[in-house]
């Protein structure tokens, strides 16, 4: 049902099947006069029903003037009793399927049959090939039991009694004994439930690694865990929307449906487009090669991501309100059949076209800036980072050859010179194929992805560790302009917040990150107060630090005092800075080592 997919192959097997949101009820007329969907027998998937098919008239043009009823020849066949409709004209050399004056005279087919579906008595059928003349509005008592799974037909004809065109429209319901939903979409209602638990399972092991290194998180990990949240919840409404269509019975389909679907589809669209804007991001290093991306860059990521997600909301919204793959010519030489793209060929190519464009450009995004990402690791030798660029290449890699692959086994599928031939045989794995195959490679390529940028003990200084080229040369490389924004935090800003420095404290309480380890004070201790603190002093450092100093300070004076000359109370604590008359500063050989820089300061 839902085009799912990842910078992979899916859109482009959407591009060629429609299989999305069809009804098992479907209107023909005298444009489009045949229909052909695959039914499932009771006997072969089970349900609380029975499988046929009924049809109901619902308008009609002109009377047959000899009955003064409605005349609406129909006939429904299994796709594999073809060779036992109509008979061969030699006279134009093919194939007829209506019998004709010229053909009685012929004696191609006799006089009862005039304007009627022409079958021949002889041939030995899969199924049951019936045949009838609707004259009413309504069912016309009747009804086809489907006894054998199977990809059934129903065509129909009306003659033209006047110069105009007659016209007729009838309403066909292809039932299935398990519900409502098309016999090629069924076998998506478990299989998607599967993989939402499968999502959830993951999600939960996830989630349990993001907690566990929560203070070290970095914001891409955050970003992956609620996206992937979002895919969970995508996923489990995904089915429930083909539960709810397989529960439905109204026609045409309820506007509640309706809207959910709508819902749906554009959920799908933000996944793919979102998907591949992190993926290209990513490639360009954001996160753990470099804290932030040009501005301009990341505009440039955005404005494609955007374009994409408008164009393939649009394309998955169409896809839900077509039916399901005809075979291009009729069967019967009817008419066009129902909702091939023939009949709207230029609606799909004004959006399929400039969407496989996007498609191409983040594809070649996405694959060049991974070479140069890969490029500027390996010359500055950082090699956990060049590790992990290099399993993320090759997992998009293996996923293009993948989409590669199931682009031309589609097309040859669709576009081969035997197509009817093509559904027939595959139109129980259409969907299988086309929908849920792409569900589950986006699943592994998303899956490997957060494995590689898991949270670990270690994965947040790795992000955080310097990036500075090691050469003049990789500092002065053209193709590496990320580098210049090391050297411009105020056009980049800061990609971690304060809370997270947290993370890099040191286990010792005196130990201080932000020391210039060129500072011959490293180590050094005042005794200062701390509203005397100097310009020149460190304005990260932890005021608990230097209190517990001080109260060192004190106690070392307490024991070299013992002999009782003064007292140090708690309250006398502003004497160390030089408070009170010089008659009360009585200072021992200790004292007045840690007071020099005091006095210099004075």
């Amino acid at each position: 049902m839902l085009p799912q997919s990842f910078s992979l192959w899916s859109v482009f097997a959407v591009l060629l099947l429609a299989c999305v949101g069809r009804a098992q009820k479907t209107v023909i007329s005298s444009d489009a006069a045949e229909h052909c969907t695959g039914i499932y027998s009771k006997r072969d998937w089970g349900g609380p029903g029975e499988s046929f098919i009924k049809v109901d008239l619902q308008q009609f043009k002109d009377k047959n003037p000899a009955t003064g009823e409605a005349f609406i020849s129909l006939i429904i066949f299994e796709y594999q009793d073809l060779d036992g409709l109509g008979v061969y004209d030699e006279s134009l050399g093919r194939r007829r399927y209506i019998c004709t004056d010229s053909m009685v005279s012929s004696g191609l087919c006799s006089s009862d049959q005039v304007n009627q579906f022409i079958v021949d008595e002889n041939f030995t059928s899969y199924a049951q090939i019936k045949t009838t003349v609707l004259t009413s509005l309504g069912t016309n008592d009747f009804s086809y039991t489907v006894s054998n799974t199977g990809y059934y037909c129903v065509a129909a004809y009306s003659p033209d009694f006047t110069s105009n065109e007659n016209t007729f429209k009838v309403l066909l319901n292809f039932h299935n004994a398990f519900g409502s939903l098309p016999a090629s979409q069924i076998p998506l209602l478990p299989l998607y439930g599967l993989l939402a638990v499968i999502y959830a399972v993951c999600l939960g092991v996830y989630l349990f690694q993001v907690f566990k290194h929560r203070s070290e998180l970095l914001l891409l990990q955050k970003y992956l865990a609620g996206f992937f949240v979002f895919l969970a919840a995508e996923n489990i409404l995904t089915w429930s929307l083909y539960d709810l269509e397989n529960n439905s019975k109204s026609y045409p389909m309820p506007g509640g449906i309706r809207f959910y679907i709508v819902v749906i589809s554009f959920l799908n669209a933000f996944k793919v487009s979102f998907s591949l804007f992190l993926l290209l991001i990513i490639s360009l290093g954001y996160g753990v090669v470099f804290p932030k991306l040009p501005r301009k860059q990341m505009n440039l990521c955005k404005i494609l991501s955007v374009v994409h997600f408008l164009f393939l909301g649009a394309f998955t919204c169409l896809n839900y309100y077509s039916s399901e793959s005809q075979p291009g010519q009729s069967a019967t030489d009817t008419s066009y059949s129902v909702d091939t793209y023939q009949s709207n060929s230029w609606l799909i190519l004004s959006i399929a076209f400039p969407l496989a464009i996007l498609f191409v450009v983040f594809y070649f995004m996405i694959l060049n800036s991974m070479q140069k990402t890969v490029k500027m690791l390996k010359e500055q030798k950082q090699i956990v980072k060049l590790n992990m660029y290099k399993k993320l290449f090759r997992l998009i890699f293996v996923s293009l050859l993948l989409m590669i692959f199931a682009f031309v086994i589609s097309t040859i599928i669709l576009f081969n010179d035997n197509v009817a031939q093509s559904i027939e045989k595959l139109w129980k794995f259409d969907d299988v194929l086309t929908n849920f195959w792409p569900a589950c490679l986006y699943f592994l390529i998303f899956v490997g992805i957060v494995i590689i940028w898991r949270p670990t003990d270690s994965s947040y200084l790795l992000a955080v560790s310097s990036q500075i080229p090691s050469s003049e040369a990789a500092a002065g490389d053209q193709e590496t302009p990320n580098a210049d924004v090391f050297n411009n935090s105020e056009q980049f800003g800061n990609e971690f917040e304060f809370d997270d420095l947290r993370s890099l404290e040191s286990d010792a309480a005196d130990a201080n990150p932000f020391q210039d380890p060129s500072s011959d004070t490293v180590g050094y201790h005042t005794s200062t107060s701390k509203s005397e603190v100097t310009p020149e002093g460190n304005p990260f450092e932890d005021p608990r630090s230097v209190d517990y100093d001080l109260e060192l300070e004190q106690q070392k004076m307490k024991e070299s005092n013992s002999d009782g000359k003064f007292q140090l109370d708690d309250e006398e604590d502003d004497g160390l800075a030089g408070v009170g008359g010089p008659e009360e500063q009585v200072v021992s050989p200790e004292s007045a080592e840690h007071a020099g820089p005091k006095d210099k300061s004075d």
